[in-house]
């Protein structure tokens, strides 16, 4: 039964996103903007604010201020770390007020799991942060043999992470995509998929920290975290772009095996002692993660969720994220 309400909720989210683009052209912002470069910017709202009046959230989205021009002078905003076409404010901006940070610790159910074993409110004891369980995919950037490069000139390091030249993009971007313009297929391309269980960085074994780099957009944020780095990025927290997606890599910071695969690290609960899940990429910390029996839901740029199994190889996992990279794989 809960397999099935998480069923019900990517439903709801594909749908949103959905009815998001026949009202504006385009699909919401990803959020998290993984750019070719190798540097990451954000735009200051993404989708999982944008979608919700398409989830009967329309009075939390009204807190929120969706078009304020943050590249103004003195506006507070880390503008090197922003999206060229991002606006608005981000949920932790004091100038935004109170009212966008209260209704940022509004629990939504469509975004929790309900097989996850930590409830939402326990989620963040420190500010009440509403939680979530899914994450957008900006890009996987898994090493697979048709993408060895000059870093990695063998195929030794299949299904580990690699680098800029073994990127492939998601199906939202932070420029703004038609669902028509997946060249792959919307049948075979992840639009959002489970990402269960991640608390704040104080709660035991679910506690989950950003990597080291990724700060709030905003020079003084309210209530600023402090780890793993003062004003670090919400990684459990809905409002947040950093958490609502993810780059699908593998853990990484592993000093045991950094093999992609969807649930990694996912016994003992909490992660072993080489990928604890406070460490980011580690469990359910920025990767495919559900609590469901072999595996996690999924829901396809066409609509349809999909129940992923985690023996999927690495390399099927990596062009399962990918829009357009010309690699088309049938899941059935």
């Amino acid at each position: 039964a809960n397999r099935m309400s998480c069923t019900n909720n990517l439903k709801q989210i594909g749908m949103g996103i959905h009815n998001f683009e026949s009202s504006y052209g385009t699909t919401p912002s990803v959020g998290q903007c993984e750019s070719s470069a190798g540097t990451v910017t954000y735009t200051c709202v993404g989708w999982s604010v944008q979608i919700l009046p398409y989830i009967e959230q329309e009075a939390v989205y009204k807190q929120f201020d969706t078009t304020f021009n943050p590249f103004g002078a003195g506006s507070g905003y880390n503008t090197a770390s922003l999206h060229p076409k991002s606006l608005g404010r981000a949920y932790d901006d004091p100038a935004n007020g109170a009212p966008a940070f209260a209704a940022s610790k509004t629990q939504i159910k469509t975004y929790i799991c309900p097989s996850t074993p930590i409830a939402g409110p326990s989620r963040d004891p420190v500010s009440g942060l509403g939680g979530i369980d899914y994450m957008a995919v900006a890009l996987s950037d898994i090493i697979t043999g048709a993408t060895a490069t000059a870093n990695t000139p063998t195929f030794a390091n299949y299904g580990t992470r690699g680098g800029v030249n073994d990127r492939v993009y998601g199906a939202m971007t932070c420029d703004g995509r038609k669902i028509s313009a997946i060249t792959d297929g919307s049948s075979n391309t992840i639009l959002v998929i489970e990402d269960a269980g991640r608390a704040h960085p104080t709660v035991g074994l679910f506690g989950a920290n950003a990597s080291g780099g990724r700060v709030s957009a905003l020079t003084s944020p309210t209530t600023p975290m402090t780890s793993p780095a003062n004003n670090a990025r919400r990684v459990f927290a809905w409002a947040d772009p950093d958490a609502a997606t993810n780059g699908v890599s593998g853990p990484s910071n592993s000093s045991g095996s950094k093999l992609a695969k969807i649930n990694n690290n996912n016994s003992p609960t909490g992660g072993p002692t080489t990928c604890s899940w406070q460490t980011n990429n580690c469990g359910p910390n920025d990767e495919p993660f559900g609590f469901h029996s072999g595996g996690c839901n999924a829901v396809m740029a066409d609509g349809s969720v999909r129940f992923l199994k985690d023996s999927i190889d690495a390399g099927t996992l990596k062009f399962i994220c990918g829009a357009d990279d010309g690699q088309v794989t049938n899941l059935d």
